[in-house]
Formats: C-alpha cells, sequence, structure tokens
C-alpha cells in the first residue's frame, strides 16, 4: 500500500498514481462493499480523476528532477540549475485539461522561476553548469548570468598561473562513450544540445584565457558520461583549468546526502543504547552500509 508521508512530497505522487492506476478495481470493490455496509466511502467522481492525471503529469517532473539531484555518486553540482531549467520547459508546454491544473501549473512556474532566480547568482553553481563538459551554456536563462561566470573562471584560471609561474598547454578532446538517457525531462536537453551544434558556447574574445576558449569549442559530451573522468584525462594538457574543475564539480547540489548519514546513524545507535562510543558508532554505520551482497552468496 503507497500511502503519503509527510516528510516526503515524493510520496503523495507515488499514492496518487498508485491509486489511479487501481481506480477501476476500487470502484469495484467499493460497490460491493456498499451492499453490506452504509458507512463505506463513495468513490471519486469522474471528474477528479481527470484532476488527479493533470496533477500527476505536472509534478512527475519535478520528482524526477528531485531523485536526480539527490545522488551521491555522481555529479550534481551542475544539475542544480539544469535540471530546474529542463523542468521549467516541459511544466511551460505541459496543457492540463482541468481549471485546477492549469491553477497548479501556473503556481509551479512561480515557484520555479522564484528558485531558479538564487540559483543564477550563485558562482559555485554556474561555474560548475559551465565546466560540465555535458551542458556548458545550455541551460542559461540570464547572458548576465554566464558573463559573471565566465569572468570568474577567467580570473581563477589566470590567478593560477600567476601562482605557478607557468603556462598551460591546450587541452585536447576527450571522447566518452555516449548512453542513452531514461529521464523524460532530459529529451528537451537533447534537442537543445542538437540546435546548439553548431554554435559556439563562448564568444572569442582577447579576455577570454584560451584554454577556456579550447574547451568551449569542444562538442558535448552524452549526458550519461562522467565529467569527473573527463577532466581527469585532461589533466596532462590543461593542469590548470582541470584542477579549476575538479574543485567546482565535486561539491554537491543538495544536503540529501548528509541526511542519509544522518538517518543511518539514528538507526545504528537505538535510544536504549546511550552510552556507545564515537568509534564503535562509526564502525556500526560502516557495517549497515555494506551491500547485502557481501554479507550474503
Amino acid at each position: 500500500m503507497t500511502q503519503a508521508v509527510s516528510t516526503q512530497w515524493n510520496s503523495c505522487l507515488d499514492m496518487l498514481e498508485r491509486f489511479l492506476k487501481l481506480s477501476a478495481l476500487v470502484a469495484k470493490i467499493l460497490a460491493t462493499k456498499s451492499q453490506s455496509n452504509k458507512h463505506t466511502p463513495d468513490m471519486v467522481a469522474y471528474s477528479q480523476l481527470h484532476i488527479l492525471k493533470d496533477l500527476i503529469a505536472l509534478l512527475r517532473p519535478s520528482k524526477e528532477a528531485t531523485e536526480e539531484v539527490s545522488g551521491e555518486k555522481y555529479v550534481t553540482a551542475s544539475l542544480a540549475i539544469s535540471i530546474w531549467s529542463l523542468v521549467r520547459q516541459v511544466t511551460d508546454q505541459s496543457t492540463p485539461s482541468t481549471a485546477l491544473g492549469k491553477t497548479v501549473r501556473k503556481a509551479l512556474l512561480e515557484k520555479i522561476d522564484e528558485k531558479l532566480v538564487p540559483f543564477e547568482k550563485n558562482l559555485f553553481l554556474l561555474a560548475a553548469i559551465i565546466l560540465d563538459p555535458r551542458f556548458k551554456c545550455l541551460h542559461f536563462t540570464s547572458p548576465i548570468a554566464v558573463s559573471n561566470s565566465i569572468t570568474k573562471i577567467s580570473n581563477n584560471i589566470r590567478s593560477e598561473h600567476r601562482g605557478r609561474g607557468q603556462r598551460s598547454p591546450d587541452p585536447r578532446p576527450v571522447q566518452a562513450t555516449p548512453e542513452t538517457g531514461k529521464l523524460s525531462i532530459w529529451c528537451r536537453h537533447e534537442k537543445l544540445m542538437n540546435l546548439s551544434m553548431n554554435k559556439a558556447e563562448i564568444p572569442s574574445s582577447d579576455s577570454v584565457p584560451n584554454e577556456l576558449q579550447q574547451y568551449s569549442d569542444q562538442p558535448h559530451l552524452d549526458r550519461k558520461s562522467d565529467p569527473i573522468q573527463f577532466w581527469v584525462n585532461c589533466r596532462h594538457f590543461s593542469p590548470v583549468l582541470s584542477e579549476i574543475a575538479l574543485k567546482y564539480l565535486i561539491c554537491p547540489a543538495s544536503s540529501v546526502s548528509s541526511e542519509r548519514l544522518a538517518s543511518a546513524v539514528n538507526l545504528a545507535v537505538p535510544d536504549n543504547r546511550i552510552r556507545l562510543t564515537g568509534e564503535y558508532i562509526e564502525k556500526r554505520v560502516l557495517l549497515m552500509s555494506i551491500s547485502d551482497e557481501y554479507w550474503f552468496d
């Protein structure tokens, strides 16, 4: 049985999807029960099922984006701007058929815009997405934000060069093995990438360091490629820009990973074991994090 949990908004969407999927069976069960029990609740109206369909279609992209940006085994810093920009485009193109659906669509667009504005003022997130070879400047809505981020990265490159007292060699393209993505909101990303294939990401300028300009001229990597591995492979050709890129890309985009760790500690330390030492707690958390495949044959 799928039910809503107050601390997890996604669970409400899961509950609605399960109810809509089983609505025909639920209607039959309620009709049978109503003959023997007067207190049996009525089945929801057909018009309300249409509302549920609109709400599910509107909320599903946000759920997918939330799950994608909450990962801890891949780069997420560059997803904060790109993925919510895609969610905004998908939501804007949706066509709800009910009045409530249209109201929710409008409210979602307002909230997404409200969240995106601070994101495009955060220089760490801006630098992370530009230095991610999968995205670069694809998903920006503000040209000023792009300019500010390029200026920051250029200053970092020059500062590092001055500190090292040397010039960095030109980078060479590193190709990655393409894989097919399954996330529905990424269909829009593929279209944008195809449209920008013959367009320069960063206009040529004397103020842009050669390393950054040549990186911009390289083609986008597939979405399933690993940007960390890309820059590790580029270390011998562009050590300065690679070091700067890795500094920004390793930052997490959300606090989910730390919350998972806090939950693991709560499970490992019951309320009646208040005298456990920190070393023992650390070992218990480590043992709980080991996959079952290492425990059982």
